[in-house]
């Protein structure tokens, strides 16, 4: 009889709970290996601290849970940017080492490539880079989209340095594996995201606060893509919307199209039963967004950028503007006509049916690789 596969997945964000896009995609991506049947053991560097709710859950989620206390980052390794390693303490690096040591892990998944130092060294595990996003010259794309660069960016060629420790780097979607086979000679596979499809159980929700709505964490993307929302918005009328989620607690956001406030979100059920239609502006930038695909899996319709549809097969006009008073264009078109409603709900459910199908195949194959090892 063949042996079930043992993964270690290592994450410096907690994979619960599940109300920020990392953290979605590391519980989501555990939970579908889990029922493919993999053991999944997590070691959380805990970076963002931890609750004991938080232990609780991540306890009785993962088959072993191990926390390593996170390191003080230091000084940047070159002027101007970090280095490969600059995040990555060696007291994460030997504890890796050392249960790799006595469970003897078929593998070994790394959130980030700026983690990717604990994959040096292993014996016998198959070793894996779960990206979730580009950041070799991250800061440039932030500059360029008038975004002051934030938490980790580096070079091209210290992410490839990095993506080199791998034997398989996982991208969170297609033009982005493109992107990364020109910085590594390591294979790329895709691997996107999507919470599982709840518009599917025919359950009805209460009746929605607000006909559109925004549910965010804080980081400087989403900050700057609300930003030019509440720009757009400002001269309008009959365009209520809803803001909800880690964003409101920046108090530096004052804004003049006057939103409901939604700050607490137990459940991202929560706020989708309280919009009707989800936005997403998001300024140029990278990676899956993951609040588009949770929204689509609500089954929510969603207005956004033709960046709030990078990975993903869309096509309504809807879904691929070119900035942000398009979106606001098309809200009004959702204001005025019943039709337009009716088509764009249709086009998102059509849309999430379709990427659902393609990401369980990627599941499927990934697991199938974890098998082989076993």
């Amino acid at each position: 009889m063949r042996r079930v596969p043992r993964l270690l997945v290592v994450s410096p964000a907690p994979s619960h709970p599940a109300d920020q896009g990392n953290s979605a995609r590391i519980q989501a991506l555990g939970a579908a290996l889990m029922a493919r049947g993999v053991a999944c053991d997590f070691l959380y560097y805990a970076t963002e601290g931890l609750t004991d709710a938080q232990r609780a859950a991540m306890a009785g989620f993962w088959q072993a849970l191990h926390v390593v206390p996170p390191v003080p980052t230091g000084r940047m390794a070159f002027p101007g940017v970090w280095g490969l390693d600059d995040w990555c303490d060696p007291a994460l690096v030997a504890q890796v080492a050392a249960l790799q040591r006595r469970w003897r892990y078929d593998a070994v998944l790394v959130n980030y490539v700026w983690l990717s130092g604990v994959l040096e060294g292993l014996e016998g595990a198959f070793r894996i880079i779960d990206t979730h996003d580009l950041f070799g010259d991250r800061h440039a794309v932030a500059r360029a989209a008038g975004i002051d660069p934030s938490w980790y960016f580096t070079t091209v060629a210290e992410e490839g340095r990095g993506l080199d420790r791998a034997d398989l780097v996982l991208a969170i979607q297609a033009e982005e594996a493109a992107t990364l086979r020109a910085r590594t000679a390591r294979e790329v596979a895709v691997l996107g995201h999507m919470p599982p499809l709840r518009f599917l159980d025919g359950r009805r929700g209460p009746a929605p606060r607000a006909p559109f709505g925004y549910f965010g964490s804080a980081n400087p993307w989403n900050i700057a893509s609300v930003r030019a929302l509440d720009a757009a918005l400002a001269g309008e009328r009959d365009l209520p919307w809803l803001l909800a989620g880690r964003i409101l607690r920046r108090r530096d956001l004052a804004l003049r199209s006057q939103p409901l406030r939604m700050p607490e979100v137990a459940e991202p059920g929560d706020f989708y039963d309280a919009a009707e239609c989800v936005l997403n502006p998001m300024v140029p930038g990278t990676g899956l967004k993951i609040k588009t695909v949770e929204a689509l899996a609500f089954g929510r319709p969603v207005i956004g950028t033709r960046w709030a549809f990078s990975g993903l097969p869309a096509e309504h006009p809807a879904q691929a503007l070119e900035d942000v008073p398009g979106v606001v264009g098309m809200m009004r078109e959702w204001r005025d006509s019943l039709a337009f409603r009716a088509d764009l709900a249709a086009a998102s459910r059509l849309l999430a049916l379709r990427y659902a199908a393609d990401l369980a195949a990627q599941q499927d194959a990934l697991a199938a690789r974890l098998h082989a090892l076993a």
